[in-house]
């Protein structure tokens, strides 16, 4: 009877386990993906563009005046004030390296 039970339990792991993992590794997929909804609501007129007011506005909390305005300094990699989507995912990527470098 015992050994039914071990058996039972042991069977229902192995038939949850594969969609445990296929819906971690979903999770981690749709995490990758966030910068468009970031930019997004970085992007407050919705002109495809950030300009420094509106990443200042959304950052200086975050990270402090100075820091935020260093940060936009350096993605604004052509210097027009302002941060297209592609300089401002540029960005993401570099911290999440950053993250990823610190936390092991």
């Amino acid at each position: 009877m015992h050994s039914t039970r071990f058996t039972i339990a042991a069977v229902a792991l192995a038939v949850a386990l594969p969609g445990i993992c296929l819906a971690a590794k979903a999770d981690r997929k749709n995490k990758k993906n966030d910068t468009p909804a970031a930019f997004a609501t970085v992007d407050k007129n919705s002109d495809g563009s950030v300009s420094k007011e509106e990443f200042m506005a959304a950052m200086k909390e975050k990270l402090g005046e100075s820091a935020a305005d260093s940060r936009f300094t350096t993605l604004d990699k052509n210097s027009d004030g302002k941060l297209t989507k592609e300089e401002y995912d540029a960005g993401a990527g570099e911290a999440k390296k950053r993250r990823r470098k610190n936390s092991n």
